[in-house]
């Protein structure tokens, strides 16, 4: 993640670390927990911890790549601008543990709050 999906990407980049991703995932049908203890069991709290991540990657970077804008911290350096026509909506994934593949969908983004006291601020383009 930290080399092929990092704040500033691009299409080859974000490619390269899918491959990454599920060359690892796959591989992880061979992980075994030997230590059958219910306390302080690292052995277990590892396997959990690495399962937990191995698809919160998997669902980062195929969202990433996806996404053909930058916005906030996603700065893809083949779309430097910011496209609200396309992206102004949520990302939804969804991880199939069995097959280790990943699903994307969108939902819209809210213009509106939940409060007659707050108005809505409109999103604006982030410079620094």
């Amino acid at each position: 993640m930290q080399r092929d999906c990092s704040v500033f990407r691009t299409r080859d980049v974000l490619k390269e670390g899918i491959k990454a991703i599920r060359t690892v995932w796959d591989e992880s049908k061979d992980i075994k927990t030997t230590d059958r203890s219910l306390i302080w069991n690292t052995d277990l709290i590892e396997t959990l911890e690495f399962d937990n991540l191995i698809a919160q990657s998997a669902v980062t970077i195929e969202g990433a790549a996806a996404r053909e804008e930058s916005r906030g911290a996603h700065a893809r350096e083949d779309f430097p601008k910011r496209d609200d026509k396309n992206w102004m909506k949520h990302t939804v994934a969804w991880a199939d543990y069995n097959t280790h593949r990943v699903t994307l969908d969108y939902r819209p983004v809210h213009t509106f709050t939940l409060s007659n006291e707050v108005a809505y601020i409109k999103p604006k383009e982030r410079v620094y």
